[in-house]
C-alpha cells in the first residue's frame, strides 16, 4: 500500500510543497518551491496542474519504525498528556519533523555528489593545463 500526502508551508521567504511517500520500501520526501508570494486555492490548483509528477526527486526511502507501520490509535487523552509533556520539555531550540531530516539528508547526499563532481572537473582543467604547457614547451624547443 502506498502512502501520498502533500504539505504546504513557508519557510522564508517561499512557499513550499512537500510530497511525503509511505510504501513498502520505507518513507521517502521530496520538495517542491511554489513561489514567493502566498498562494490562493487558485495558484495552487496551476501548480498541480503544470507540475510534472515524474520529475519529482523524492529521497532515498528509510525504514519506518515498527510503531508508525501499524498505525496504531492512541486515546484523545493520552494523546493531550504526550503534546503537553513534549511541549513543556522542549528546549526552544529547532526541531524536525520526519520530512525535514530527510530532506536535510537529501541535501547532504547531493552536496557531496556536487563535490566529488567539481573536484573531477577542477582534475581535469589542470590536468589539460598541464598538457597544453608541455606541448607548448616541446613546440618551443623543436626547432634547436
Amino acid at each position: 500500500m502506498i502512502d501520498h500526502s502533500v504539505t504546504i508551508t513557508f519557510e522564508s521567504p517561499f512557499w513550499i510543497a512537500l510530497f511525503e511517500m509511505n510504501d513498502e520500501k520505507g518513507y521517502s520526501v521530496a520538495r517542491e518551491v511554489i513561489g514567493v508570494s502566498e498562494p490562493t486555492g487558485s495558484d495552487i490548483s496551476l501548480f498541480f496542474a503544470h507540475l510534472d509528477f515524474n520529475r519529482l526527486t523524492y529521497s532515498n526511502p528509510t525504514l519506518c519504525e515498527s510503531e508508525n507501520n501499524r498505525r496504531r490509535t492512541m486515546s484523545y487523552k493520552r494523546m493531550q498528556k504526550k503534546i503537553k509533556r513534549e511541549v513543556e520539555c522542549r528546549e526552544f531550540k529547532y526541531t524536525f519533523t520526519k520530512a525535514q531530516t530527510e530532506l536535510k539528508k537529501l541535501r547532504q547526499q547531493k552536496k557531496i555528489e556536487r563535490k566529488c563532481l567539481t573536484k573531477q572537473i577542477n582534475e581535469e582543467k589542470k590536468e589539460r593545463k598541464f598538457q597544453m604547457q608541455q606541448q607548448k614547451k616541446y613546440e618551443k624547443h623543436r626547432g634547436h
